[in-house]
Formats: structure tokens, C-alpha cells, sequence
């Protein structure tokens, strides 16, 4: 019994791995601050590339700058490859964008009655199907709204950032932009289309 117990203290005594048990303590929550600072960043960099596609996509629908018919506004085929060609960092951008467009009613009101509720691309859906959305690009004077949701996958799924994001199905996390304008008045030819 007595050795047993010399063993005990000489045991309690020795500083070998004082540091090792400090890195095994430490390391995980660095690392954790370390992964959900780059997803934060992902997100942020993801975000404002989208912001900015759509904002220049809408800059030229307002000035009419079409590219296939000047003047007039584009397809919704047209607006959505217009954005994703601006948004070189959206993986998938072509299949994973939404756009939605409509007139917004002036009057006190409209832009409550627009909803919150943003229409995202079905990935569970069958990829060659079309997803219907509202594309209205308004008469002369119309206010608009632009709404585009786009999906991303999480580069670290299990980080801080990450673990209070809303997912669908298959662990993507929506990116929404939303802007407005006002039709310029002239000759506009209204275009009306269910996002085919």
C-alpha cells in the first residue's frame, strides 16, 4: 500500500505534459473561433458579390441597357445569367438563383403587402423543371421590387456561424438581396413571365 501511495505523489509532484493538457484544452476553442471566422467571412464575401451582381443587373435594366433589345426590359433567362455573370463567387449560380420582380403598389401599404417570404430555388426539385416565380418588369412610373435568393453550402457546417443559420433540405443557407427602383417613363413593353 505504501508504494502504491509513493507512486500517487510522486505522480501529483511531476510537471511532465503541463502544456500538453493546456494545448488539449485551448486547441478546440481557437480552432472553433478560427473555422466560424472564415465562414463568417465566406458569408460576408458571398453577400456583398451577390449585392453587387444585382445591383449592376438592375442599373441596367433601369437605363434600358439590354443587351438584346435596347430599351426594353430583359427576359427573366436574360436577368438571372446577367447576375450570375456578375457573381463569380456563387457556386452553381445559373441553378441555385431565384429572381423575383414585381410592381409594388404606392399607396401606403404596398410595400407591407409584398411579404417576407422570399421564393428560393427547390433543390429537392427535378433540376430541368421550371420553378415558377413572379417576373413583372411593370409599366412607365411602376415602383419595383427585386428580390434574388441564392443557396450556399456551408464551408464548415458544424462552426458557430453555422450551427444558428436556417437550412433546407440538403444543408444549403439562403442569401437574399432585395433593391427597388422606379420604371423610367418612355416606351417600356411589359414583360410578364412565371420565371421560365
Amino acid at each position: 500500500m505504501s508504494k502504491l501511495f509513493k507512486r500517487l505523489v510522486r505522480f501529483r509532484k511531476r510537471q511532465d505534459g503541463t502544456a500538453s493538457i493546456e494545448f488539449v484544452i485551448l486547441f478546440p476553442v481557437f480552432m472553433f473561433m478560427l473555422l466560424t471566422g472564415f465562414e463568417s467571412g465566406l458569408y460576408m464575401v458571398r453577400n456583398v458579390m451577390m449585392e453587387r451582381a444585382v445591383d449592376i443587373a438592375m442599373r441596367d435594366v433601369r437605363l434600358g441597357n439590354t443587351q438584346n433589345a435596347p430599351g426594353q426590359p430583359p427576359q427573366f433567362a436574360a436577368l438571372k445569367k446577367r447576375i450570375c455573370d456578375n457573381a463569380a463567387i456563387i457556386p452553381n449560380c445559373m441553378r441555385m438563383v431565384q429572381v423575383e420582380m414585381r410592381p409594388v403598389a404606392i399607396e401606403p401599404g404596398g410595400v407591407a403587402a409584398f411579404g417576407r417570404n422570399v421564393r428560393c430555388i427547390d433543390t429537392d426539385a427535378d433540376p430541368g423543371a421550371v420553378q415558377a416565380t413572379t417576373y413583372d418588369t411593370g409599366q412607365d412610373n411602376s415602383l419595383m421590387v427585386v428580390r434574388v435568393c441564392t443557396l450556399a453550402q456551408p464551408f464548415f457546417p458544424t462552426t458557430g456561424m453555422s450551427a444558428g443559420m436556417a437550412y433546407d433540405g440538403n444543408g444549403n443557407y439562403a442569401l437574399v438581396t432585395t433593391t427597388a427602383f422606379v420604371n423610367e417613363p418612355g416606351q417600356r413593353a411589359r414583360v410578364v413571365s412565371n420565371g421560365s
